[in-house]
């Protein structure tokens, strides 16, 4: 049997080649987790140079504070970033954590003032109106003092939130001025600062703060005067009818203004109170005080009631108080106008008085009652005068180096102020009214002028010429009026005879004697006495 053998094929042999180890290799994937982790840690450091410290502001609520979302803003530009809001322990307040940035870090510092902006709308100045839009944020307000990293915020937002004021002062009042927060405080006309608020101090006196920013901080002198302003004026007068308003801002809601009269002081600072005035006129009367004692103060009122000298106003009546039956007025005149103070100087009150030969006074009926002062010649200064009413100064200005006779008559309604006239000419005045010792006539002391002494003579005859006397007959009334010449309660009237008849000259406190009316030949008298040159 034969054997069949197949050739079965062997295995090729295996040549394999061993490739040399490659060096360490990254894949292109990983290209892009590195390219972030790159700008994720630039990003981490860029904000880690930039962040600046951490503050915490306290408020009484944190409305729309969102930490990681709400912004702080100092001057428009976001300066940090709200990180946290949290309650105290007593639930009363919320301290807000806020990030500053580096460049915001200098807001870090005592008396910068922190608030929430949010939508407010009131007369002073509508603000957070952006805030409808974006949310409520976080404002800042710069402050100069040390470093500092914890705040109280402010539940108000401030009137000037750009520049803080470098000057803060107070005004002192009776009673709490018509301002509100955001009024407009002037120098002449100029808007140069503001009134941050209003209160109470401890003491019970209500004050108005006010402040100035660097630029006219200046302006605010020692002896500078403020006054409220009124929110409109009117004037009446012969042929003036004026309307007056400041400004629409301080009709709505006040305004103050102020000056300094006489030589400027030293630079106001920091803290310093003073004294506000209702008006402009009680501003500008910076006298010492003029005590002025009346017997009749009706019509006097104080902070209106004027001094006026020549018809214009310079002085203020300040206080009006009766003591012991008599009216004491104390009042004040304005810079340059101590003169009025000479010895000698006569105050009276001038009040509308309407008489039958004479109006008088109708300018007090528009512009009140005032006081007229007379300057007097006297050396130095006096600081009380004893005041009179208007008749007594005119008898007073009469009665300068005139001559003084006495008249006397059983009865007469003339009064004091009754003028003496000579050929219808005034030429003295009526100045006291007595009764004699006996009681069985009256006295009346008559002043006449020096210039017309020279009329009088021994047999001068006086008569009163009061009265209306009515005479007429089937064709013709004769009304004589000659009252209409005196007082309203009569006049006095005097003539001299002629020639030898007209009698020697007369020294002063001569007696004559007063008839109800004149003889017919006395009218007829017209002897050639010419008055004293």
């Amino acid at each position: 049997m034969s054997i069949i053998t197949s050739a079965v094929p062997s295995p090729p042999n295996d040549h394999g080649v061993i490739a040399p180890r490659r060096g360490f290799q990254i894949s292109w994937v990983w290209l892009f987790p590195i390219m972030a982790a790159l700008a994720a840690g630039a990003m981490f450091f860029k904000n880690w140079r930039d962040e600046g410290p951490t503050v915490y502001v306290e408020f009484t609520s944190a409305p729309g504070m969102k930490p990681e979302k709400t912004l702080l803003y100092y001057r428009g530009v976001v300066a940090g970033m709200v990180t946290g809001a949290e309650l105290d322990k007593s639930l009363d307040k919320v301290i807000v954590r806020v990030r500053l940035k580096k460049y915001a870090e200098d807001l870090a510092r005592q008396g910068t003032l922190f608030w929430i902006d949010q939508p407010v709308f009131n007369l002073t100045k509508p603000s957070g109106i952006q805030s409808l839009i974006d949310g409520n944020s976080l404002q800042a307000k710069k402050g100069y003092g040390s470093p500092s990293y914890y705040f109280v915020g402010s539940n108000e937002i401030p009137i000037d939130p750009l520049e803080a004021d470098t000057l803060v002062i107070r005004l002192k009042a009776s009673s709490i001025p018509i301002v509100e927060a955001g009024s407009e405080v002037s120098f002449r006309g100029l808007t140069v600062g503001s009134v941050r608020n209003r209160g109470v101090d401890q003491n019970g006196e209500p004050y108005v703060e006010i402040g100035f920013t660097k630029h006219y901080q200046n302006l605010v002198r020692s002896n500078a005067r403020f006054w409220e302003l009124t929110p409109w004026s009117l004037r009446i007068g012969s042929g003036v009818f004026e309307l007056d308003v400041a400004s629409l801002k301080t009709f709505l809601i006040g305004g103050i203004a102020f000056d300094y009269f006489g030589p400027q002081g030293e630079p106001a600072a920091t803290g310093n109170t003073f004294t506000i005035f209702l008006s402009e006129e009680a501003a500008k009367a910076v006298s010492d005080p003029v005590t002025l004692e009346f017997k009749n103060g009706q019509g006097l009122s104080e902070g209106l009631t004027q001094i006026r000298y020549l018809g214009l106003p310079v002085g203020l009546v300040e206080k009006v108080v009766p003591r012991e039956g008599k009216v004491i007025v104390t009042a004040r005149l304005r810079a340059g106008y101590d003169y009025l103070r000479r010895r000698g100087s006569v105050f009276s009150i001038v009040r509308p008085e309407i008489e039958l030969q004479k109006v008088s006074g109708l300018e007090t009926i528009v512009s009140g009652i005032y006081i007229d002062c007379v300057p007097g010649s006297g050396d130095g200064l006096e600081k009380k005068f004893r005041g009179s009413n208007q008749d007594d100064v005119f008898l007073s200005a009469d009665s300068v180096g005139s001559l003084e006779i006495k008249l006397t008559s059983p009865s007469t309604k003339i009064t004091p102020g009754t003028q003496i006239l000579y050929r219808g000419m005034k030429v003295g005045i009526i100045t006291r009214k007595t009764l004699d010792k006996a009681g069985d006539n009256v006295i009346l002391t008559a002043s006449i002028g020096k210039d017309y002494a020279s009329l009088l003579r021994e047999n001068t005859r006086f008569w009163n010429i009061s009265g209306v006397k009515i005479s007429g007959g089937l064709i013709n009334l004769n009304v004589q009026a000659s009252a209409l010449e005196g007082k309203g309660l009569g006049g006095i009237e005097f003539a001299t005879p002629p020639g030898d008849e007209e009698g020697g000259l007369i020294k002063s406190g001569h007696f004559f004697p007063l008839y109800n009316g004149p003889k017919k030949e006395w009218l007829n008298w017209l002897p050639a006495l010419p008055a004293n040159p």
